[in-house]
């Protein structure tokens, strides 16, 4: 339950940050397609964006293997003490 409750915590928090990093992907995207001069650091929050935005996914996907884990769990519990709904 502690593995769960900490990657729900980790997710909540990458999830604020994905939101934020969303709006600097399309403000850095946009920047470079205007065209002009080097774009090298756009290019470089854009990166950055994309690793936050995959560690984001990668977390939710822990997430729901330690949410049904412990969804397995639960039921095995209730069904071995004839606890039903």
């Amino acid at each position: 339950m502690k593995k769960l409750r900490l990657s729900a915590t980790v997710t909540a928090v990458l999830g604020f940050f994905s939101v934020l990093s969303l709006i600097f992907l399309f403000l850095a995207l946009s920047d470079i397609a205007d065209g002009g001069a080097a774009h090298t650091f756009e290019w470089y929050v854009a990166g950055i964006c994309l690793i936050i935005l995959t560690i984001f996914t990668l977390s939710v996907f822990v997430m729901l293997a330690y949410l049904l884990r412990t969804s397995d769990r639960l039921i095995n519990l209730t069904t071995d003490t004839g606890i039903t709904k």
